[in-house]
């Protein structure tokens, strides 16, 4: 699986950001492709995929940048490791 860590971006936000070690950039679709199983893509441009799940929300950017939303600091790992492995599977990362 590809390196990554998890951070805090905003304590109010209740957010999570993942960071990859390496920069990395995201092949959005398919990213979408590879992310249905998780839960359902609301939206889709060519710069972010927005990802609802029934336990949390997501944005994921073709820049790299990943943002889980309204989870706590318990799920985030857990959730980014599942995130990190269907884009990995997926191929989208390039």
């Amino acid at each position: 699986m590809r390196d990554f860590y998890t951070i805090e971006p905003c304590a109010t936000s209740n957010a999570f950001e993942i960071k990859f070690k390496k920069e990395t950039k995201i092949n959005l679709e398919r990213a979408a492709g590879a992310l249905k199983a998780l839960g359902e893509i609301l939206g889709q441009t060519t710069v972010v995929i927005f990802l609802k799940s029934d336990n949390f929300s997501v944005s994921i950017y073709a820049s790299g940048r990943v943002v889980m939303k309204n989870i706590d600091r318990e799920d985030a790992s857990r959730i980014a490791n599942l995130i990190a492995d269907a884009l990995e599977k997926g191929g989208a990362f390039f």
